[in-house]
Protein backbone atom coordinates (compact mmCIF):
# COMPACT_ATOMS: atom_id res chain seq x y z
CA UNK A 1 0.00 0.00 0.00
CA UNK A 2 2.53 2.45 0.88
CA UNK A 3 4.51 1.51 -2.05
CA UNK A 4 1.50 2.39 -4.56
CA UNK A 5 0.95 5.77 -2.57
CA UNK A 6 5.07 6.70 -2.89
CA UNK A 7 4.89 5.46 -6.72
CA UNK A 8 1.68 7.60 -7.50
CA UNK A 9 3.11 10.83 -5.83
CA UNK A 10 6.32 10.16 -7.75
CA UNK A 11 4.35 10.23 -10.66
CA UNK A 12 2.22 13.23 -10.00
CA UNK A 13 5.93 15.26 -8.82
CA UNK A 14 7.40 13.85 -11.74
CA UNK A 15 4.74 15.25 -14.38
CA UNK A 16 3.76 18.47 -12.14
CA UNK A 17 7.51 19.08 -12.56
CA UNK A 18 6.92 19.04 -16.87
CA UNK A 19 3.92 21.24 -16.95
CA UNK A 20 5.48 23.85 -15.22
CA UNK A 21 8.70 23.93 -17.85
CA UNK A 22 5.82 23.50 -20.67
CA UNK A 23 3.37 26.64 -18.79
CA UNK A 24 6.84 28.25 -18.35
CA UNK A 25 7.77 27.58 -22.76
CA UNK A 26 4.12 28.17 -23.98
CA UNK A 27 4.76 31.73 -22.42
CA UNK A 28 8.62 32.47 -23.50
CA UNK A 29 7.30 31.56 -27.15
CA UNK A 30 4.74 34.18 -27.06
CA UNK A 31 7.51 36.61 -25.88
CA UNK A 32 10.11 34.96 -28.92
CA UNK A 33 10.52 37.48 -32.22
CA UNK A 34 11.09 34.26 -34.30
CA UNK A 35 7.79 32.62 -33.03
CA UNK A 36 5.63 35.76 -33.42
CA UNK A 37 6.89 35.68 -36.63
CA UNK A 38 6.23 32.63 -37.20
CA UNK A 39 2.47 32.50 -36.02
CA UNK A 40 1.91 35.44 -38.53
CA UNK A 41 3.03 33.64 -41.16
CA UNK A 42 0.53 31.08 -40.10
CA UNK A 43 -1.61 33.39 -39.82
CA UNK A 44 -1.77 34.13 -43.58
CA UNK A 45 -1.88 30.53 -44.45
CA UNK A 46 -5.33 30.01 -42.66
CA UNK A 47 -6.64 33.54 -44.03
CA UNK A 48 -5.35 32.40 -47.51
CA UNK A 49 -7.44 29.09 -46.96
CA UNK A 50 -10.43 31.19 -45.64
CA UNK A 51 -10.15 34.26 -48.44
CA UNK A 52 -12.38 32.23 -50.73
CA UNK A 53 -15.50 31.87 -48.59
CA UNK A 54 -14.91 35.27 -46.89
CA UNK A 55 -15.06 36.57 -50.35
CA UNK A 56 -18.28 35.02 -51.94
CA UNK A 57 -20.01 36.12 -48.43
CA UNK A 58 -19.43 39.84 -50.46
CA UNK A 59 -22.45 38.99 -52.40
CA UNK A 60 -25.48 37.76 -50.52
CA UNK A 61 -27.50 36.19 -53.53
CA UNK A 62 -28.11 32.85 -53.76
CA UNK A 63 -25.68 30.73 -55.96
CA UNK A 64 -26.93 28.17 -58.73
CA UNK A 65 -24.36 26.06 -60.80
CA UNK A 66 -25.97 24.78 -63.62
CA UNK A 67 -25.87 22.31 -66.50
CA UNK A 68 -27.50 22.58 -69.29
CA UNK A 69 -28.23 19.25 -71.49
CA UNK A 70 -30.17 21.43 -73.44
CA UNK A 71 -27.69 24.31 -74.67
CA UNK A 72 -30.74 26.86 -74.25
CA UNK A 73 -29.04 29.97 -72.69
CA UNK A 74 -30.67 29.45 -69.72
CA UNK A 75 -27.59 30.61 -67.59
CA UNK A 76 -27.39 33.21 -69.74
CA UNK A 77 -30.93 34.36 -68.57
CA UNK A 78 -30.52 34.14 -65.30
CA UNK A 79 -27.51 36.12 -65.26
CA UNK A 80 -29.27 39.03 -66.98
CA UNK A 81 -32.27 38.42 -64.59
CA UNK A 82 -29.45 39.17 -61.68
CA UNK A 83 -31.27 37.82 -59.42
CA UNK A 84 -29.16 34.47 -58.21
CA UNK A 85 -25.56 34.66 -58.71
CA UNK A 86 -24.92 31.48 -62.00
CA UNK A 87 -21.84 29.60 -62.14
CA UNK A 88 -22.62 27.80 -65.51
CA UNK A 89 -21.00 24.20 -66.12
CA UNK A 90 -19.72 22.24 -68.76
CA UNK A 91 -20.89 18.76 -68.62
CA UNK A 92 -22.94 16.49 -67.06
CA UNK A 93 -20.21 15.46 -64.38
CA UNK A 94 -20.46 19.26 -63.15
CA UNK A 95 -23.45 19.93 -60.82
CA UNK A 96 -21.78 16.91 -58.55
CA UNK A 97 -18.24 18.35 -58.56
CA UNK A 98 -19.51 21.64 -58.09
CA UNK A 99 -21.71 20.89 -55.00
CA UNK A 100 -18.90 18.72 -53.27
CA UNK A 101 -15.79 21.34 -54.03
CA UNK A 102 -17.55 24.41 -53.02
CA UNK A 103 -16.48 26.67 -50.33
CA UNK A 104 -19.61 28.45 -49.88
CA UNK A 105 -23.37 27.48 -50.03
CA UNK A 106 -25.39 26.66 -53.54
CA UNK A 107 -27.17 24.25 -55.27
CA UNK A 108 -26.16 22.54 -58.07
CA UNK A 109 -28.83 21.84 -60.86
CA UNK A 110 -28.89 19.65 -64.10
CA UNK A 111 -31.52 20.54 -66.79
CA UNK A 112 -32.11 17.43 -69.17
CA UNK A 113 -31.95 17.64 -72.92
CA UNK A 114 -35.39 17.79 -74.70
CA UNK A 115 -36.43 19.87 -71.30
CA UNK A 116 -37.38 22.97 -73.42
CA UNK A 117 -40.05 20.52 -75.61
CA UNK A 118 -41.77 19.27 -72.74
CA UNK A 119 -44.67 21.46 -71.07
CA UNK A 120 -46.18 21.50 -67.59
CA UNK A 121 -44.48 21.72 -64.10
CA UNK A 122 -40.56 20.75 -64.41
CA UNK A 123 -38.51 18.46 -62.26
CA UNK A 124 -34.94 18.60 -62.09
CA UNK A 125 -31.89 16.75 -60.26
CA UNK A 126 -29.87 19.06 -57.94
CA UNK A 127 -27.02 18.62 -55.40
CA UNK A 128 -26.41 20.16 -52.36
CA UNK A 129 -23.10 19.88 -50.54
CA UNK A 130 -23.75 17.63 -47.31
CA UNK A 131 -22.36 20.62 -44.51
CA UNK A 132 -25.21 23.20 -45.66
CA UNK A 133 -27.36 23.72 -42.80
CA UNK A 134 -30.71 22.76 -43.32
CA UNK A 135 -31.96 26.25 -42.05
CA UNK A 136 -29.75 27.56 -45.21
CA UNK A 137 -30.29 24.75 -47.71
CA UNK A 138 -34.32 25.12 -47.41
CA UNK A 139 -34.53 28.72 -48.15
CA UNK A 140 -31.82 28.59 -50.86
CA UNK A 141 -33.67 25.68 -52.89
CA UNK A 142 -36.94 27.80 -52.76
CA UNK A 143 -34.72 31.14 -54.18
CA UNK A 144 -33.21 28.86 -57.25
CA UNK A 145 -36.68 27.51 -57.82
CA UNK A 146 -38.31 30.99 -58.05
CA UNK A 147 -35.41 32.01 -60.11
CA UNK A 148 -35.52 28.86 -62.93
CA UNK A 149 -39.13 29.34 -63.32
CA UNK A 150 -39.22 33.06 -63.80
CA UNK A 151 -36.67 32.38 -66.49
CA UNK A 152 -38.39 28.91 -67.99
CA UNK A 153 -41.98 30.24 -67.50
CA UNK A 154 -42.85 26.25 -65.51
CA UNK A 155 -42.97 25.81 -61.99
CA UNK A 156 -39.56 24.19 -61.69
CA UNK A 157 -39.26 21.96 -58.51
CA UNK A 158 -35.65 20.77 -57.58
CA UNK A 159 -35.17 17.01 -55.96
CA UNK A 160 -31.99 17.79 -53.92
CA UNK A 161 -29.58 15.10 -53.11
CA UNK A 162 -26.49 15.63 -50.36
CA UNK A 163 -23.42 14.83 -51.85
CA UNK A 164 -19.80 14.16 -50.08
CA UNK A 165 -16.19 14.67 -51.06
CA UNK A 166 -14.19 11.57 -51.83
CA UNK A 167 -10.20 11.41 -52.51
CA UNK A 168 -11.11 11.97 -56.28
CA UNK A 169 -12.42 15.35 -56.12
CA UNK A 170 -11.99 18.10 -53.38
CA UNK A 171 -11.61 21.89 -54.29
CA UNK A 172 -12.02 23.62 -50.64
CA UNK A 173 -11.61 20.32 -48.76
CA UNK A 174 -8.29 20.25 -50.22
CA UNK A 175 -7.54 23.44 -49.43
CA UNK A 176 -8.43 22.77 -45.80
CA UNK A 177 -6.89 19.56 -45.44
CA UNK A 178 -3.39 21.50 -47.03
CA UNK A 179 -3.94 24.04 -44.40
CA UNK A 180 -4.25 22.18 -41.52
CA UNK A 181 -1.43 19.88 -42.49
CA UNK A 182 0.88 22.76 -42.97
CA UNK A 183 0.32 24.53 -40.00
CA UNK A 184 0.18 22.24 -37.61
CA UNK A 185 3.43 20.57 -38.78
CA UNK A 186 5.13 23.65 -39.74
CA UNK A 187 5.01 25.49 -36.14
CA UNK A 188 5.54 22.46 -34.15
CA UNK A 189 8.92 21.37 -36.55
CA UNK A 190 10.09 25.57 -35.89
CA UNK A 191 8.68 26.42 -32.33
CA UNK A 192 10.35 23.37 -30.25
CA UNK A 193 13.69 23.44 -31.91
CA UNK A 194 13.80 27.14 -31.13
CA UNK A 195 13.19 26.29 -27.65
CA UNK A 196 15.38 24.16 -27.01
CA UNK A 197 18.19 26.30 -28.89
CA UNK A 198 17.02 29.52 -26.69
CA UNK A 199 17.69 27.33 -23.45
CA UNK A 200 20.68 27.30 -24.85
CA UNK A 201 22.01 30.27 -26.30
CA UNK A 202 20.86 31.69 -23.35
CA UNK A 203 23.00 29.31 -20.68
CA UNK A 204 19.37 28.64 -19.04
CA UNK A 205 20.10 25.14 -20.17
CA UNK A 206 22.66 24.27 -17.55
CA UNK A 207 20.55 26.09 -14.95
CA UNK A 208 17.82 24.00 -15.52
CA UNK A 209 19.87 20.89 -15.90
CA UNK A 210 21.15 21.34 -11.71
CA UNK A 211 17.28 21.90 -10.58
CA UNK A 212 15.38 19.10 -9.81
CA UNK A 213 14.19 18.87 -13.25
CA UNK A 214 15.96 15.62 -15.33
CA UNK A 215 16.65 16.36 -19.20
CA UNK A 216 14.11 13.95 -20.05
CA UNK A 217 11.25 16.71 -18.21
CA UNK A 218 13.21 19.61 -19.64
CA UNK A 219 12.50 17.98 -22.92
CA UNK A 220 9.21 16.66 -22.64
CA UNK A 221 7.87 20.44 -21.67
CA UNK A 222 9.31 21.52 -24.69
CA UNK A 223 7.48 18.82 -26.77
CA UNK A 224 4.54 19.61 -24.67
CA UNK A 225 4.25 23.49 -25.56
CA UNK A 226 4.83 22.41 -28.96
CA UNK A 227 2.09 20.46 -29.10
CA UNK A 228 -0.16 23.08 -27.27
CA UNK A 229 0.64 25.81 -29.99
CA UNK A 230 0.17 22.90 -32.74
CA UNK A 231 -3.49 21.89 -31.38
CA UNK A 232 -4.06 25.83 -30.90
CA UNK A 233 -3.65 26.42 -34.88
CA UNK A 234 -5.37 23.41 -35.89
CA UNK A 235 -8.49 23.90 -34.03
CA UNK A 236 -8.25 27.75 -35.16
CA UNK A 237 -8.95 26.64 -38.36
CA UNK A 238 -10.92 23.49 -37.71
CA UNK A 239 -13.63 26.00 -35.74
CA UNK A 240 -13.41 27.87 -39.56
CA UNK A 241 -14.91 24.86 -41.00
CA UNK A 242 -16.35 22.21 -38.40
CA UNK A 243 -19.42 22.07 -40.24
CA UNK A 244 -17.04 20.46 -42.97
CA UNK A 245 -16.16 17.72 -40.30
CA UNK A 246 -17.90 14.20 -40.92
CA UNK A 247 -16.09 11.58 -39.59
CA UNK A 248 -14.74 12.85 -36.18
CA UNK A 249 -13.12 9.62 -35.41
CA UNK A 250 -10.72 9.89 -38.63
CA UNK A 251 -10.26 13.42 -38.15
CA UNK A 252 -8.90 13.50 -34.14
CA UNK A 253 -5.99 10.77 -35.02
CA UNK A 254 -4.83 12.74 -38.17
CA UNK A 255 -4.37 15.69 -35.77
CA UNK A 256 -3.13 13.95 -33.04
CA UNK A 257 -0.75 12.14 -35.24
CA UNK A 258 0.69 15.17 -37.38
CA UNK A 259 0.90 17.10 -33.91
CA UNK A 260 3.38 13.86 -32.80
CA UNK A 261 5.42 13.94 -35.95
CA UNK A 262 5.93 17.54 -36.04
CA UNK A 263 7.22 17.45 -31.98
CA UNK A 264 9.26 14.73 -32.47
CA UNK A 265 10.99 16.50 -35.43
CA UNK A 266 11.38 19.37 -33.36
CA UNK A 267 13.13 17.64 -30.51
CA UNK A 268 15.40 16.00 -32.83
CA UNK A 269 16.45 19.20 -34.74
CA UNK A 270 16.76 21.28 -31.65
CA UNK A 271 18.68 17.97 -30.08
CA UNK A 272 20.93 18.12 -33.35
CA UNK A 273 21.91 21.66 -33.56
CA UNK A 274 23.69 24.44 -31.73
CA UNK A 275 22.49 27.51 -33.77
CA UNK A 276 19.87 29.21 -34.86
CA UNK A 277 20.92 29.23 -38.89
CA UNK A 278 21.58 25.33 -38.45
CA UNK A 279 17.77 25.36 -36.86
CA UNK A 280 16.70 27.58 -40.25
CA UNK A 281 18.98 24.75 -42.51
CA UNK A 282 17.49 21.58 -41.21
CA UNK A 283 14.31 23.25 -41.00
CA UNK A 284 14.01 23.93 -44.62
CA UNK A 285 15.48 20.55 -45.48
CA UNK A 286 12.64 19.12 -43.79
CA UNK A 287 10.19 21.33 -45.20
CA UNK A 288 11.71 20.34 -48.95
CA UNK A 289 11.73 16.69 -47.91
CA UNK A 290 7.98 16.78 -46.31
CA UNK A 291 5.95 19.23 -47.91
CA UNK A 292 7.25 18.53 -51.46
CA UNK A 293 5.59 15.67 -51.75
CA UNK A 294 2.22 17.22 -50.09
CA UNK A 295 2.15 19.31 -52.79
CA UNK A 296 2.49 16.98 -55.71
CA UNK A 297 -0.26 14.95 -53.97
CA UNK A 298 -2.36 18.64 -53.93
CA UNK A 299 -1.79 18.93 -57.67
CA UNK A 300 -2.50 14.93 -58.12
CA UNK A 301 -0.22 11.67 -58.75
CA UNK A 302 -1.56 10.37 -61.29
CA UNK A 303 1.31 11.07 -64.04
CA UNK A 304 3.73 10.06 -61.86
CA UNK A 305 5.42 6.50 -62.16
CA UNK A 306 3.29 4.20 -59.66
CA UNK A 307 6.38 3.46 -57.28
CA UNK A 308 7.09 7.23 -56.67
CA UNK A 309 2.97 7.30 -55.86
CA UNK A 310 3.30 4.63 -53.33
CA UNK A 311 6.50 6.32 -51.66
CA UNK A 312 4.56 9.55 -51.51
CA UNK A 313 1.52 7.76 -50.38
CA UNK A 314 3.32 6.90 -46.97
CA UNK A 315 4.76 9.98 -45.93
CA UNK A 316 3.16 11.23 -42.95
CA UNK A 317 2.02 14.10 -43.97
CA UNK A 318 0.54 12.95 -47.63
CA UNK A 319 -0.97 10.02 -45.30
CA UNK A 320 -2.31 12.58 -42.57
CA UNK A 321 -3.60 14.82 -45.59
CA UNK A 322 -5.83 11.85 -47.27
CA UNK A 323 -7.30 11.12 -43.58
CA UNK A 324 -7.87 14.10 -43.17
CA UNK A 325 -10.26 14.29 -46.47
CA UNK A 326 -11.37 11.50 -45.67
CA UNK A 327 -12.81 12.63 -42.34
CA UNK A 328 -15.27 14.93 -44.57
CA UNK A 329 -16.93 11.68 -46.30
CA UNK A 330 -19.15 9.57 -45.09
CA UNK A 331 -17.41 6.07 -45.58
CA UNK A 332 -15.27 4.78 -42.86
CA UNK A 333 -13.21 2.75 -44.94
CA UNK A 334 -10.80 0.60 -43.51
CA UNK A 335 -8.94 -0.03 -46.35
CA UNK A 336 -7.89 3.53 -46.96
CA UNK A 337 -7.98 4.46 -43.05
CA UNK A 338 -5.87 1.58 -41.49
CA UNK A 339 -3.01 1.73 -43.74
CA UNK A 340 -2.48 5.56 -43.72
CA UNK A 341 -2.69 5.99 -39.77
CA UNK A 342 -0.09 3.20 -39.30
CA UNK A 343 2.31 5.18 -41.64
CA UNK A 344 1.76 7.89 -39.60
CA UNK A 345 2.19 5.91 -36.15
CA UNK A 346 5.21 3.95 -37.98
CA UNK A 347 6.61 7.79 -38.51
CA UNK A 348 6.14 9.38 -35.15
CA UNK A 349 7.90 5.81 -33.50
CA UNK A 350 11.07 6.20 -36.24
CA UNK A 351 11.59 10.07 -35.51
CA UNK A 352 10.78 9.38 -31.21
CA UNK A 353 13.49 6.78 -31.53
CA UNK A 354 15.86 9.41 -33.51
CA UNK A 355 15.40 11.45 -30.89
CA UNK A 356 15.81 9.38 -28.49
CA UNK A 357 19.19 8.09 -29.55
CA UNK A 358 20.39 11.75 -30.00
CA UNK A 359 19.49 12.77 -26.48
CA UNK A 360 21.55 9.17 -25.37
CA UNK A 361 24.27 10.76 -27.44
CA UNK A 362 23.98 14.08 -26.20
CA UNK A 363 24.12 13.23 -22.24
CA UNK A 364 27.45 11.01 -22.85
Amino acid sequence: MQLTERFSLTTWQYWRIVLALAAKDIVDAVKNKTTLTMILGLAMILLTVQALPLMLKLDSRPTIAIYDAARTGTADTLRQEGAVRVIELRNAAGPVNAAVETSSPLVAVALPEGWENSTGDLTIEGFMAYWVPEKTAGPLISQVEQALTAVTGRTVTIQTQTVYPTLENGGHTIMVALGLVLTTILITAILVPHLILEEKSTHTMALLRVSPASINQILLGKGLAGAVYGILAASVLLAFNLSMIHLWTIMLPAIIGIVLFGVGLGLLVGLLVENEGAVQMWVGLLAIVLMFPLMIAFVGTDKLPTWVQQTIAWLPTTAVFDLIRLSFGNVWLPELVWPKLTAVLVAIVLVFAAASWRLRSWES
